[in-house]
């Protein structure tokens, strides 16, 4: 935490060690002289990067002496439950021509700000080379003092308050060059405003039973295969059980509720075979269950902790735990034999979850990575040091996390992961051949994702539910939400899909579980659809000619809307099918064209990996151009 006053002065808080005591709490940095006049406000980004030294962000401060400042802050670990920081200034910014009142950085990836001035003007900026900071545009629009601004969390929309006694709302849309035009735009607006209200979505989910049974939380919930049970566990230690008649109606099953732990009930899976399901708890304990009988099968202690999360193998045969205390626990579902003790997270471990073909294990932790272990689906050997280790996923620390196959009929199996995060973000990532690409950020949550899931089989689009009490949809392909799912005022905190994926389940906070129709087709319930559209970019495409361009947009469009195109064929920026692939200094390909517009925006980082680009050049990938071309030949 970053605060100022009229002295001057600013400091740097730790909020961990904050108390609600009247005692003296040390700050762990003091800016003395940041502004002459004092200081008006101040702002911290999201985490930039992390080095040696530890982890960088960006701040910001402005005064009455006309200035904007940027600093460099760097925070590391001293010890056990305390921190250390050191500030540098980085540069202090001229343009406003009176006392700058109020400054924030953009939410969408920190390298945008703003400043308001008494100046009547709204200056935005972006970060460049070395963190100095280039004027983007100046907005007039305010007939008085500018007194304060901010950055919805997309990044999209931008709003300043004056003292004139209007709020303007800006479009950003998201494309800053030092080109951008900005405008006040009421229409845009109101689109905006009607997609979070489903106006814009042709089809809707509707409500299909609310179960008011539990006294507490409902904290997890699952569908077995063929949607014969759904099972729900919470906050009141109970398990309750429910199987479908044939009017489509949901009964609870004979032996329902009862009683599987001592504490709340913190996940409960059905394994894919449908035979067993696994509840873990605060107790430490994780009991598998005859899901039949509903006996237990025998019960999994974890040491020094409670467990958080489980997750059954996709055989069946393995099932493994997350707990409090670093250590990820697999054992034998036949013999509950422990097979592996996974160490190497920093912090707390807060979600596991298996591949479908049993060859991967994946954990997510407080810091905000993720690490896969590779497995033997047969001999159940787990490699304890051959792991992949995805740093930074979330800024914030992982909360969830989930596998899905993504086209099995290609090998090598090519898999589509997703995690969320107490940044209010969802990502997809693909695991193929032991590395990880970044896929996709759903961006639209207004607080911490509570779960996220892909249906059964296909993974054209996806659920997240989160404590800004919705639950959404989401096209994965796009990135765009298809549906907001609102139980009006329930903070929602799990969900699952039926087997034959038209039915979502919700689980809230306020005791009950919510069932919901969507709107699916047996297709789209199915079948994996890809785009083959193109948006229209210019005459001329560099390294390619007209005519080979002709050519390909034509056959393109002769390609079924339901063609599976592979994930290679597709720039991880355009989201389409390459027109001229390129091969960056980060080592991945990308779409010439968007890498000309990256670069004109003054990125000049990798847009997969964030890191810093070692140089702009682009080498045409011709392995992809000519597979490309090939498969449009096949598909037509």
């Amino acid at each position: 935490m970053l605060t100022g006053d009229t002295t001057g002065v600013a400091k740097v808080w730790p909020v961990a060690e904050l108390t609600d005591t009247y005692g003296k709490t040390t700050p762990l940095y003091v800016l003395f002289d940041c502004h002459d006049m004092g200081v008006n406000s101040a702002d911290i980004s999201t985490i930039t990067s992390i080095t040696n030294k530890g982890k960088v962000y960006s701040a910001l401060t402005c005064g009455n002496d006309h200035l904007v400042k940027i600093w460099q802050l760097t925070l590391w670990k001293k010890n056990a439950g305390s921190h250390q920081c050191a500030v540098e200034m980085v540069q202090s910014l001229k343009g406003h021509s009176s006392t700058v009142t109020s400054v924030c950085f953009s939410g969408a990836d920190g390298k945008v700000f703003a400043s308001t001035s008494m100046d009547k003007t709204t200056r935005i900026w972006q970060m460049v080379e070395s963190n100095n900071a280039v004027c983007l545009q100046v907005l007039e629009g305010h007939t008085r003092y500018v007194n304060t601004c901010g950055f919805s969390q997309d990044g999209l929309l931008f709003v300043t308050g004056s003292n004139d006694k209007s709020v303007i709302v800006w479009d950003v849309k998201g494309d800053l060059d030092l080109n951008a035009k900005l405008h006040d735009s009421s229409e845009d607006l109101k689109s905006a405003v009607n997609i979070v209200k489903g106006e814009n979505i042709q089809v809707e989910v509707s409500l299909r039973e609310k179960l008011n049974m539990f006294t507490n939380a409902v904290n997890s919930c699952d569908f077995s295969s063929e949607c014969k049970y759904l099972v729900a566990a919470g906050g009141d230690k109970t398990v309750r059980i429910w199987h479908f008649s044939e009017s489509g109606r949901t009964e609870e099953c004979k032996g329902s509720p009862f009683r599987a732990h001592h504490y709340s009930v913190q996940q409960m899976v059905i394994s894919p075979c449908s035979s067993y399901m696994a509840t873990c708890s605060l107790d430490g304990m994780t009991v598998i269950w005859e899901l039949n009988t509903l006996e237990p099968r025998g019960s999994l202690h974890t040491e020094y902790g409670g467990a958080r999360s489980c997750s059954f193998s996709g055989n069946s045969e393995l099932i493994a735990v997350a707990c409090n205390n670093e250590i990820v626990f697999v054992w034998k579902v036949e013999t509950l034999q422990l097979v592996a003790k996974l160490c190497g997270n920093d912090e707390d471990v807060t979600c596991v979850s298996f591949s479908p073909d049993s060859r991967y294990l994946m954990s997510g932790c407080v810091e905000g990575h993720f690490r896969i272990w590779s497995v033997h689906p047969k001999k159940h050997i787990i490699s304890e040091t051959s792991t992949i280790v995805q740093d930074k996923a979330h800024e914030i620390g992982i909360t969830s996390a989930h596998f899905a196959f993504k086209n099995p009929s290609r090998k090598p199996q090519s898999m589509l992961m997703l995690t969320g995060g107490s940044d209010a973000v969802v990502k997809a990532w693909r695991l193929l051949d032991d590395r990880i690409d970044f896929k996709m950020k759903f961006v639209g949550h207004g607080s911490d994702i509570t779960c996220v899931k892909f249906p059964r089989h296909i993974t054209t689009f996806l659920a997240s539910t989160s404590l800004d009490k919705t639950a959404r949809i989401w096209q994965t392909k796009t990135g765009d939400c298809l549906h907001v799912i609102d139980p009006k005022g329930a903070i929602l905190t799990c969900c699952s899909f039926s087997s034959n994926n038209k039915i979502l389940a919700t689980g809230s906070l306020d005791k009950a579980l919510y069932l919901w129709n969507l709107p699916l087709d047996d297709d789209d319930a199915t079948t994996i659809r890809k785009s083959t559209s193109f948006e229209k970019h210019g005459a001329r495409l560099n390294g390619m000619s007209d005519d080979d361009r002709r050519d390909l947009e034509v056959a393109l469009s002769k390609l079924s809307s339901s063609t599976d195109t592979p994930d290679e064929f597709i720039c991880p920026i355009t989201q389409q099918i390459f027109r001229d692939p390129v091969i960056c200094s980060d080592g991945h390909t990308y779409d010439r064209s968007a890498m000309v517009s990256w670069f004109r925006r003054g990125k000049f980082s990798s847009p997969l990996t964030n890191e810093p680009l070692l140089s702009k050049s682009m080498t045409t990938n011709t392995t992809i151009k000519e597979a490309i071309s090939v498969f449009v030949q096949q598909n037509q």
